[in-house]
C-alpha cells in the first residue's frame, strides 16, 4: 500500500489596476500603483505548516540573463527523523519541468529554518497564473517516502481601481 498524495490548494492574492483609467487616478491611487520600495516584500506564500513540516515560498524572481525563474523557499523539519525534500514535476501554466534529477534538499531532525532555491528555465514575459509543484519527503536513512505532496498554487486577482 503506497502513500497517498496530499493535494494542497493555495491561493496567491494579486492586486491589479485598470490602467485604462490612469488619467483619472488620484495622487493616493498613484502611490498605491507605484508602491513604496520600503514596503516591497515580494511574494510571501505559506504552503504548509503542520506538526511535522513547514514550507514557505519567500520569493519569486527572474534572472533575465539566464532566462531562469527562481523560487526561494524557507523550510523546517519538525520531526525526529533526518529527511530529504525531493521535488518532482512542476507545471507552470502549460509548461512542464522535471526536477527529479536534481539533488534533494537535506534537513536535519528538529533543525532550524533552512533556506534554499529552485530554478526553472522560463522567460519573465510568460504568464504564470497556475503552478503545480510535486514534492516528496524522504527518510534520509532509507530513502523511503514519508509524505508525497502536490501544491496547486492559483493566482487570485483583485481589481483595486
Amino acid at each position: 500500500m503506497g502513500i497517498s498524495k496530499e493535494v494542497i490548494n493555495v491561493v496567491l492574492p494579486m492586486k491589479t489596476f485598470d490602467t485604462s483609467k490612469m488619467d483619472t487616478w488620484t495622487d493616493e491611487q498613484w502611490r498605491q500603483f507605484v508602491g513604496d520600495e520600503k514596503e516591497y516584500e515580494g511574494i510571501q506564500l505559506l504552503l504548509m505548516d503542520d506538526s511535522s513540516f513547514y514550507l514557505k515560498i519567500t520569493g519569486v524572481h527572474f534572472n533575465e540573463t539566464t532566462e531562469e525563474m527562481v523560487f526561494s523557499f524557507d523550510t523546517k523539519n519538525k520531526t525526529g527523523e533526518k529527511v530529504y525534500i525531493q521535488f518532482g514535476q512542476w507545471q507552470i501554466d502549460e509548461s512542464l519541468y522535471n526536477l527529479t534529477a536534481e539533488r534533494p534538499v537535506y534537513l536535519d531532525k528538529i533543525a532550524g529554518v533552512r533556506s534554499f532555491q529552485k530554478r526553472v528555465q522560463r522567460s519573465y514575459l510568460k504568464e504564470w497564473d497556475k503552478t503545480i509543484m510535486e514534492m516528496k519527503i524522504l527518510d534520509a536513512e532509507s530513502n523511503t517516502i514519508i509524505r508525497e505532496l502536490e501544491f496547486q498554487i492559483n493566482k487570485q486577482y483583485t481589481l483595486l481601481f
